[in-house]
């Protein structure tokens, strides 16, 4: 699991920066990870 919480201001900069939202590489794909693992553990 990754420990890093997911950082809204780099997503941000990186949406700006013309990055996709979804995909593989995309900037809400950390989240969903993070959102997934979490419900998981419950």
């Amino acid at each position: 699991m990754n420990d890093q919480p997911f950082d809204f201001d780099t997503a941000l900069e990186a949406l700006k920066s013309g990055k996709n939202l979804h995909g593989k590489d995309g900037v809400l794909t950390p989240l969903i990870k993070q959102l997934t693992e979490a419900a998981l553990q419950r």
